[in-house]
């Protein structure tokens, strides 16, 4: 219908449903056609199916049908209707539009979101390619690089591995991938937490790791509690990232409403995944930089740009949310780096008034 908005895909509460004969979608159809058959009266558009053109809206549209291209609970129907389908507007008045709006990023956010009734993916900058920051790689040898003061590390649990990223910090949130760690192994076990352990009580340049925040809304959450349970007066902290607008980096108290009843730090994962995919722009060493080693490789800046922005409108209120750039993605270099961001934030908010005092002159 005219002005609908899309379901989500990934809900597994109902039947999400598509009316198949065509299955008309913009990049399939109007999107393919030329300029001189967009303007036309009955411009074509393109089957799924046979891969012919098509000019018969109206007959198209009455032989469509009904059918579920997602999971559900077998009561609850979900539906996503764009305005191609719409028997009161032409495919012709929605290319013009279109044509209309293409340069103007603000009217053609509406323009994507009521006539096709999809997210808007952000045009400003939000998407960050990998290989120009590969291509800013530094040498700084085996010593900490000039200017860090602090270590803190990030950690995500998977199914089989624990992956780690040490980051050192310097005034005013400078920043240097110092070490990146994949450890193999069963998190349901002992030894890997173990190994985890002896990685966290290294030094980097004479420097010890001052504060970790350890992710437990994932695999293995019971384990991660009990490695962070007993070692609490060494700042390793179990953290859990919740998404969404205003929510602070790291939280001004803890709650205990977990499995573990151990301290449990929500923090804004959005709030930090925004200045992380900022600072990158920062193309010169100062203030918000990020500074990588020669040796991280190719996969790891596939990983750190593996998210974008999609705004999506519920309501008629624009909703930003961070989503992988394709489906399956892998996205641990990303996370890790967050939860370092929020465990520097976490031993800031504990050192006030002026932590760097205590960090060490720069």
């Amino acid at each position: 219908m005219r002005g609908s908005r899309r379901p989500s895909s990934t809900a597994t509460s109902g039947i999400s449903t598509s009316p198949v004969s065509i299955a008309a979608t913009w990049s399939r159809s109007l999107g393919r056609a030329s300029a001189g058959q967009r303007g036309s009266a009955t411009p074509p558009i393109w089957s799924a199916i046979c891969g012919g053109a098509h000019h018969e809206q109206p007959r198209l549209l009455a032989a469509g049908e009904w059918r579920a291209t997602a999971p559900g609970d077998g009561r609850t129907a979900r539906f996503h209707l764009s305005s191609l389908y719409s028997p009161w507007e032409t495919w012709a008045e929605i290319a013009q539009e279109h044509a209309r709006v293409r340069k103007d990023p603000a009217r053609l956010q509406v323009w994507v979101n009521t006539k096709l009734g999809e997210p808007w993916e952000d045009q400003v900058g939000d998407t960050v390619p990998a290989d120009p920051l590969m291509a800013r790689r530094e040498d700084w040898g085996s010593n900490l690089a000039p200017g860090v003061a602090v270590l803190t590390a990030g950690v995500d649990v998977q199914g089989d591995r624990i992956e780690v990223q040490i980051v050192g910090w310097g005034r005013d949130e400078e920043a240097w991938v110092i070490d990146y760690r994949v450890l193999w192994g069963d998190p349901s076990g002992p030894r890997l937490w173990s190994d985890l352990d002896g990685v966290l009580n290294g030094t980097w340049g004479e420097l010890p790791v001052r504060a970790t925040a350890i992710d437990t809304g994932g695999h293995h959450t019971k384990m991660a509690y009990e490695f962070c349970r007993t070692r609490l007066a060494r700042r390793i902290w179990a953290i859990k990232g919740r998404g969404g607008p205003g929510i602070p980096v790291w939280p001004r108290r803890t709650t205990r409403i977990n499995k573990g009843k151990i301290p449990l730090f929500i923090i804004g994962v959005d709030t930090v995944k925004d200045a992380v995919y900022a600072r990158p722009k920062l193309s010169e060493p100062g203030p918000g930089a990020i500074h990588f080693p020669r040796r991280l490789d190719a996969d790891y800046f596939r990983q750190l740009t593996a998210e974008r922005v999609v705004t999506r409108f519920e309501c008629g209120r624009p909703i930003r949310s961070w989503q992988p750039k394709r489906d399956g993605e892998r996205n641990e270099a990303l996370d890790t780096f967050v939860y370092a961001h929020a465990a520097l934030h976490g031993l800031i908010s504990e050192l006030l008034p002026d932590p760097w005092t205590v960090f060490g002159d720069i």
